[in-house]
């Protein structure tokens, strides 16, 4: 068996399995703040992360949960998207976790009022960045020297 091919599997089903847990983490985060009374983490609740963002500024207290939720429930689905882009083995799956997983944090960091969990995300985040960026196919291990080096990009009429 050829082992780079066995480590790029591996590398595969360790984002799959990364993303799998990034879907459930929004999935839970919305649980969570419609199942947590206020006063049960801190004075505003699990919802306290909203209730202090711009999301509470534009939507207003009472509708920042319903808009933070939607907001989380489009994210879960683009997760969906590019975790099936990853099971059919797409090339596009790894780049649209990049994609997603920037924008979030970089939405995050202006949506929601800072806290541990944010910070929590955020290493997560890095985590799954890189683990995309390994499993991305136009990225090959170089065996010789062990540093990664772009592939050769295949032209219209065949290999160059």
């Amino acid at each position: 068996m050829n082992t780079r091919k066995s480590n790029k599997n591996r590398i595969n089903i360790v984002l799959i399995f990364c993303v799998l847990v990034n879907i459930l983490g929004e999935i839970a985060n919305i649980a969570l703040w419609y199942s947590s009374p206020a006063g049960m983490y801190g004075p505003t609740g699990a919802q306290g992360s909203l209730r202090g963002g711009y999301i509470a500024s534009v939507t207003g207290g009472d509708n920042a949960l319903i808009a933070g939720s939607v907001i989380l429930a489009v994210v879960a689905f683009i997760y969906i998207v590019a975790m099936l882009g990853l099971l059919k083995r797409q090339k596009w799956g790894p780049l649209l976790v990049i994609a997603i997983s920037v924008v979030n944090r970089a939405i995050a960091l202006f949506l929601y009022e800072y806290s541990a969990a944010f910070y929590v995300w955020f290493v997560w985040t890095i985590i799954l960045v890189v683990v995309a960026f390994l499993d991305y196919p136009r990225f090959t291990a170089n065996t010789q020297s062990g540093h990664l080096q772009l592939a050769r990009p295949e032209t219209q009429f065949g290999r160059r």
